[in-house]
């Protein structure tokens, strides 16, 4: 039996709502776009919601949209597209420790790393575990700060009763093949409540106007199958992240009395996109249990500020960042994951620490 990191859902209403898109609807642009962000905009609680080409254009987007150039402080434990997007906006990342609990972006580093030049906070709910946004918001607030809540691990997560994405001036959603919800294929989202943003995002996304070009801007716009196929997918995430939850608490259930490991924070806000643990002996078990055909993510195996294009905007020692680097295993989670197949991982990993 072989077991997989992610596995995305795929059904007969997804695949006939594509099929009806591509035979009644503009390739580009079709009215399958403007509905999925009708829905998406709804559903997260915003104004607004523009659809793009991929997260990381929605993150690049946004940074425009706000016209940031400076600095830009955000987490060095995540995936290099929200450090990378800072770059291609013309601005400088400014990285700031996790914590050693949630691995979410400290707010108390984020106060440290605040100088004259910081224009903006880019927090990032890694995983699917909501940042402590009251604290950033506040830190924002006090400080002059914009707030751009990279959402691409968190669709449907909420805080104090409101949805990611609602909550900073702007949020960035991913739909790549293996997050919450998909769109077969790559495809991402901007959410806010600022009509001037949307504007200038839906002109950003399609050369800054196309033959009426107000703003150099990029082809970044989504195609009308993939968002017809995202809107069934968005009436299904919130049943996919309650059995995300359950398949969680599985794990805690029978991982609890592990040494050999750290289990990540078993919280009702959270919607695991990833089931990550802190484990001894990381790549060994990851190479033990795909021996047993159980595949295992690393996510992600170096942080940020070590790799090359960006060691130059390392200001100081980042050791919880890097520890996490160092010891992250993603154990499989989707939706269709039974609880036999979880057993049998959990089994193997106490097999391989002799327990």
């Amino acid at each position: 039996m072989v077991i997989p990191t992610s596995m995305p859902v795929v059904d007969e209403e997804m695949e006939k709502e594509m099929l009806r898109a591509l035979r009644e609807e503009f390739f580009v642009g079709g009215k399958s776009v403007e509905k999925f962000e009708e829905e998406f905009a709804e559903y997260i609680g915003t104004d607004y919601a523009v659809a793009v080409s991929s997260g990381t254009d929605a993150l690049v987007i946004a940074l425009r949209c706000l016209g940031i150039k400076s600095k830009v402080i955000t987490t060095p434990m995540t995936f290099v597209a929200t450090a990378e997007s800072i770059v291609l906006a013309g601005a400088k990342p400014k990285f700031a420790d996790i914590e050693a609990s949630t691995w979410n972006i400290s707010s108390e580093e984020i106060e440290k790393a605040i100088d004259k030049d910081v224009e903006t906070i880019m927090p990032v709910h890694l995983y699917g575990l909501p940042c402590e946004m009251k604290e950033i918001m506040d830190i924002a607030e006090d400080k002059g700060l914009h707030v751009i809540e990279d959402c691409a691990q968190a669709h449907g997560a909420e805080y104090k009763g409101r949805k990611v994405g609602s909550i900073g001036e702007i949020g960035c959603f991913s739909f790549y093949s293996t997050k919450n919800m998909t769109v077969a294929g790559n495809g991402g989202m901007i959410t806010t409540n600022d009509k001037k943003v949307a504007e200038v995002a839906k002109l950003l996304r399609e050369h800054g106007g196309s033959n009426f070009a107000e703003y150099i801007g990029y082809n970044a716009r989504m195609n009308t199958v993939n968002a017809a196929f995202g809107r069934v997918q968005l009436k299904r995430v919130d049943e996919w992240n309650m059995k995300r939850r359950r398949i969680a608490k599985l794990y805690h259930e029978y991982l609890k009395n592990l040494e050999k490991i750290k289990l990540p924070a078993l919280d009702e806000r959270h919607v695991y996109h990833l089931f990550v643990i802190e484990a001894e002996n990381r790549n060994k078990l990851r190479e033990y249990l795909r021996s047993k055909e159980i595949f295992c993510g690393i996510h992600y195996p170096v942080a940020i500020h070590k790799l090359k294009p960006y060691e130059k905007y390392a200001e100081r020692e980042y050791p919880n960042a890097e520890h996490h680097a160092e010891t992250c295993l993603s154990l499989p989670i989707y939706p269709t994951l039974k609880e036999e197949e979880l057993k049998m991982v959990c089994n193997e990993i106490k097999a391989f620490y002799g327990e």
